[in-house]
């Protein structure tokens, strides 16, 4: 039996993190997950744990830190080190970092199997599929594995590697449908589209009767919280849908929270939706200039379209959220605030803004540059690692932006006030301006999902600690 250390830094259910335990587990090794960044906590779990691998999982912006920590393990052990999850897929250049001995780009639960497999037989693991592995100043670069016939292929899910920390208050997560048809300019999933689209279906959900147990795992683990489904694509099979949700309510009275595509939200989606108690929905609506939203962000769907599906859902009795990017490209002051008028006239329950930050290698970086927002040598390590701190942007009013973020939910759930909150926004930012924004934020956060306060509370107090 081989044993595996996952190193986590947000504390946060991942689901791909839950994945891989299950994976190992099923096939018979051992998985240790270790939550937070603290590098003496880690030095000292890996003296203790004593795993025959470690591995990280993160999206670009979080890569820095996961490199920090790796250099220092590295200093400290002769452990080898792999790297997962959409930088590395992405990026695997990463290959090349002094710390890092192994990437796997794609998923993976079968990979990190065979990789475990190899290491208890003592044998090589050059070959395996989605491995890119380092031999002295070669590397290994092997093919990305077809994607298995059905998603229920791949080992259960088990979040029991998150026991006895804060994430077990979370409510219960389920993501049941991977991959995503639309090809918004600011996301890596066109990239990731292309870079397998001969290795089977892109798209593909568990089967009704998977997707149940995926589901009551959750249910058994987390708080008892609306269940929140992650996937990107509800919507597109009506008939799984209902299915599915006819199933969930014969299994448990909680209402549930899910993200909709505006181009999905059909009137027929939303009765079903209406029929099987969802509480809320998360709707992109990113900007109210639908210049920017068409030219800059590839949405094409109008501002009507968003207003007939917000009517809708009202009608329906469901409260929605909204996500909405400030900050972009060409976006001027006054399409800034289109965004709030938007969300004001759709009346938005639960907004959410944030600030824009281009990602390499997607199509809205070529379009920054173009107007001088990024420079060339723009790369991966320019990325802040939250949407909530401040822009990378050049030649953009920084300190309008960040106040604009400050109240961009205020102003949208009190539109009285909406005047004096833009006149606010062109002084300097402030810890007062801050300090109001996370009280409203996570206000927001908790009434979206209807979390109970106590393990809401506790769960954010366990998070502020282990930052």
């Amino acid at each position: 039996m081989a044993k595996f250390m996952m190193l986590q830094q947000q504390i946060m259910p991942y689901a791909g993190t839950a994945y891989l335990n299950g994976a190992v587990k099923t096939s018979g090794h051992d998985f240790v997950l270790h939550l937070g960044s603290d590098i003496d906590d880690i030095l000292n779990e890996v003296s203790r744990e004593e795993p025959d691998c470690i591995g990280f999982s993160c999206m670009t912006g979080l890569h820095n830190k996961a490199l920090e920590i790796a250099t220092d393990i590295k200093k400290n052990f002769d452990i080898p080190i792999i790297m997962g999850g959409p930088h590395a897929t992405l990026f695997p250049d990463v290959i090349k970092e002094p710390s890092i001995d192994i990437i796997c780009r794609g998923e993976g639960e079968f990979s990190i199997i065979d990789l475990l497999d190899a290491i208890e037989r003592q044998q090589s693991y050059n070959t395996i599929e989605n491995l890119w592995v380092k031999d002295g100043r070669d590397v290994h670069k092997n093919e990305m594995r077809t994607y298995p016939e059905t998603l229920d292929d791949i080992p259960l899910i088990d979040w029991t590697c998150y026991d006895g920390t804060a994430v077990k208050k979370h409510s219960p997560v389920a993501f049941l449908v991977r991959g995503c048809p639309y090809s918004c300019s600011y996301c890596f999933n066109e990239g990731l589209r292309n870079m397998t689209k001969n290795l089977g279906k892109y798209i593909r959900a568990f089967s009704v009767d998977r997707s149940i147990q995926e589901i009551k795992q959750a249910l058994d683990f987390f708080e008892n919280n609306p269940v929140v489904f992650t996937s990107d694509t509800f919507g597109i099979d009506l008939e799984w849908m209902e299915s599915l949700f006819e199933r969930y309510t014969n299994m448990t009275d909680l209402p549930f929270v899910l993200l909709l595509r505006p181009e999905l939200a059909s009137e027929n989606t939303i009765n079903i939706l209406k029929k099987y108690n969802c509480y809320s929905v998360a709707i992109g609506v990113e900007s109210g200039s639908e210049r920017v939203r068409k030219e800059i962000l590839n949405r094409k769907y109008s501002n009507q379209r968003l207003l007939t599906v917000a009517e809708n859902l009202h009608n329906a009795g469901i409260k929605f959220r909204t996500y909405n990017i400030i900050g972009l490209p060409t976006e001027t002051e006054d399409e800034l605030w289109k965004t709030i008028e938007l969300n004001i006239k759709m009346k938005t329950d639960f907004p959410r803004g944030a600030i824009f930050t281009p990602f390499p290698e997607t199509k809205i970086v070529d379009i920054a540059k173009e107007h001088g927002y990024i420079d060339e040598h723009f790369s991966y390590d320019s990325i802040p690692d939250t949407i909530l701190s401040h822009s990378i942007l050049k030649n953009i009013d920084h300190d309008r932006i960040k106040n604009s973020l400050y109240f961009f939910q205020t102003a949208i759930i009190m539109p009285r006030l909406k005047n004096v909150l833009r006149g606010l926004s062109h002084y300097k930012p402030n810890i007062l301006y801050k300090a109001w924004f996370s009280f409203i934020y996570l206000y927001l956060l908790r009434k979206s999902e209807r979390k109970k306060l106590i393990p809401f509370i506790s769960f954010l107090f366990s998070y502020a600690l282990k930052k």
